[in-house]
């Protein structure tokens, strides 16, 4: 039992990393149902635990040990039958399977995802592609013995070859590509830390928080999350038009009841200063 969770273990924190693309969740989840597959075939057990069975058969526990060998191989099964439950829906993504760039692209494999996208609504033209696609192929292909560029994930992958491009019309298609893949979320992990972050601020002392201002907090706290106090003082104070909107009131439901009650006095006004004119 404690090496197969070791195999759930190991991967689960991977799976769980920010920014994760439905690639690389995909990868993972195939490593894990490849080793238990393995093991399932193989009958696979610790030699401890095989040790631990001779001893039982030399005692003459024969039968205790084939329910044993039974039960391994069904908890195995259970593994991996459970795992395909949830793997199923993500087989819809394979034709993006290319975009993680760990081998040069070929153009049937970006082709497929052209049509899977057409089906969707989303236009690529493809001959403009197929230029594109060649230009992506050279650059994967020079980063091929490059094990700092491997070792990236697949969002930031795909940034340093848009980077490296010297204008958008190079890789337009493969924008649009991208932009729908990378707008899938790939687990909910971010949203269980979302949950997480509203409860450390609603709480019962901060009952009355309203919820445009927990959402505000919350974009705070997720989007500046890796800058320092200090550079997030130096960020506002350059920030001229910010700080505009900090110190204005219209941020206040006072201020608005108070916009609404001197409308109609400013209204009331007007026909006497036309009766002045006459």
């Amino acid at each position: 039992m404690h090496s197969l969770m070791s195999v759930f273990h190991n991967h689960i924190q991977g799976m769980e990393r920010e920014n994760n693309s439905i690639m690389e969740v995909k990868k993972i989840l195939s490593s894990i149902h490849n080793i238990l597959t393995e093991r399932k075939e193989n009958t696979f057990m610790s030699l401890k635990v095989k040790g631990l069975l001779d001893e039982n058969r030399r005692d003459g526990l024969e039968e205790g040990c084939v329910k044993f060998t039974d039960d391994v191989l069904g908890m195995y099964t259970s593994c991996v039958q459970y795992l395909e439950k949830w793997m199923t829906p993500m087989e819809e993504f394979s034709p993006f399977m290319w975009m993680d760039m760990s081998e040069p692209p070929t153009w049937d494999d970006v082709e497929a995802c052209i049509k899977y996208l057409g089906e969707k609504g989303v236009p690529i033209d493809d001959v403009k592609c197929f230029d594109e696609v060649v230009n992506l192929k050279r650059f994967v292909e020079s980063r091929g013995d490059d094990n700092e560029f491997m070792g990236l994930q697949v969002h930031q992958k795909w940034a340093k070859y848009f980077e490296k491009a010297k204008s958008i019309a190079a890789y337009s298609e493969l924008l649009k590509i991208a932009q729908f893949v990378f707008a899938l979320p790939a687990h909910n992990a971010n949203v269980e830390r979302v949950f997480s972050l509203m409860q450390s601020q609603w709480t019962k002392e901060r009952n009355q928080l309203s919820v445009q201002s927990l959402k505000g907090i919350l974009f705070l706290q997720y989007n500046f999350k890796d800058m320092s106090c200090k550079d997030f003082h130096a960020h506002m104070l350059s920030n001229k038009k910010v700080l505009r909107k900090i110190s204005s009131t219209a941020k206040y439901k006072w201020a608005d009841k108070k916009d609404e009650e001197e409308k109609p006095d400013e209204e009331e006004e007007k026909p006497d200063e036309e009766e002045d004119q006459d």
